[in-house]
């Protein structure tokens, strides 16, 4: 595999060109990628637009969506795209897609069923596009043939962004992308998720010109909806107004799930700019009074949140490890670290190379940015890994500045 590094100049215009091409002339999509806000909203924004268009589209999605993307769910229902949930499903639909997209993933361990993808899906589909922001890490093209859309952004919606201003610039006949609600509300969620509300952002200038341009139509075209087409007035997206009413579902939590949220933070450990929560196995009976299982979507939710409340704690940095499954299904531990928003003083791929070593056979790969990264590591007794982990803390300790 090769490595992913961003694309720029002439060779960007022309990725970005080759694309637009793939998609106006074929007709069958099959969208895949790891799920979070940001690779979702990515799918389901370009889905939205093909399918308006009249194109055929799946969207390869191998678990729930949490209730923070229920609207997600709803504008999928809504506008009945199909979706792939199973490896038996996709078996059922070999030589079916004629193009195959990957959204925001860094690489093939991170695509849902992958292996009967690569089996029954890549040898029939006649193109394949890869767009993602992940740079660094084990970040990896996953075909070196793909037509390949990577660029340094705040969030991959960004450069759905771009490949719908072209789309919309060379086919003026076609319907604008940027006058439908749910393409818009797929974009937004997106970009707030990536930058954690608008609180991380790396590339200022992009930010604020997708911000402006996604929520002014975004304000437009709820005015509009709401006068011109009643039959809109059910809608799943109709609540939201603008992007504050988007990061509100994002954050939402259940009276249930703040109480554990509040309970948790009580857990957090913090020394000398590091604040680290175990989220092991030996910590759930110490809060199965009022957490439900590690294993569950209700808990997942809450690590979402956890991720980003433990560095503001620590005020530098923050550790967040515990169990889960990749996007192929096995068990692993995930090494979750962030930097409080007001701090820069250390960049976390520098944890990288340390991580790799000192947990040798048990690592599986990860990465992501300065500001944030993530590890998967094969499961092992808790003992075993606090005591590998005490050698990451100790080195994040002595750099921090």
């Amino acid at each position: 595999m090769t490595i992913k590094t961003p694309i720029k100049g002439a060779a960007w215009e022309k990725s970005l060109e080759t694309a637009a091409k793939i998609l106006k002339e074929s007709n069958s999509f099959l969208f895949g990628g790891d799920i979070d806000p940001d690779s979702v909203g990515s799918m389901l924004s370009l889905s939205l637009y093909l399918a308006s268009i009249g194109k055929r589209v799946g969207l390869l999605i191998s678990d729930t969506l949490g209730d923070n993307l229920d609207h997600f769910r709803k504008i999928i229902e809504y506008n009945q795209i199909e979706v792939i949930r199973s490896a038996d499903h996709i078996k059922e639909l070999s030589g079916d897609f004629e193009v195959l997209i990957f959204c925001d993933t860094a690489n093939t361990k991170l695509v849902p069923f992958y292996s009967e993808l690569s089996e029954h899906i890549l040898p029939t589909a006649d193109k394949v596009i890869e767009i993602d922001h992940h740079f660094g890490a084990d970040s990896e093209q996953i075909l070196d043939h793909s037509v390949h859309l990577f660029r340094e952004a705040n969030a991959n919606t960004e450069i759905i962004g771009e490949l719908l201003t072209l789309l919309k610039k060379e086919n003026p006949e076609l319907p604008n992308p940027f006058e439908r609600r749910n393409i818009l509300l797929a974009l937004i969620t997106g970009l707030l998720s990536d930058t954690v509300g608008g609180k991380v952002v790396h590339f200022r200038e992009d930010y604020d010109k997708w911000f402006q341009c996604w929520s002014d139509a975004l304000g437009k075209n709820t005015r509009l909806t709401a006068s011109t087409d009643p039959k809109q007035k059910n809608s799943s997206s109709k609540k939201f107004q603008n992007p504050a009413e988007i990061l509100q579902a994002l954050d939402q939590l259940s009276a249930e799930q703040e109480k554990g949220i509040e309970q948790l933070e009580e857990l957090i450990v913090i020394e000398k700019g590091l604040g680290t929560l175990n989220l092991l196995s030996s910590t759930y009976d110490k809060v199965k009074d009022y957490c439900r299982p590690f294993d569950t979507n209700w808990f997942s939710e809450l690590t979402v949140n956890l991720v980003n409340l433990v560095p503001e704690k620590s005020e530098k940095i923050g550790a967040l490890f515990f169990e889960g499954k990749n996007a192929e299904g096995e068990n692993c531990i995930f090494i979750k670290l962030r930097r409080a928003v007001g701090y820069d003083g250390f960049d976390l791929r520098q944890t990288e190379d340390l991580i790799t070593s000192t947990f040798g056979k048990h690592y599986m790969g990860g990465g992501g940015h300065q500001g944030a990264v993530s590890f998967r590591l094969h499961t092992h007794p808790e003992e075993e890994f606090l005591k590998n982990f005490e050698i990451i803390a100790n080195f994040i300790k002595a750099n921090l500045k």
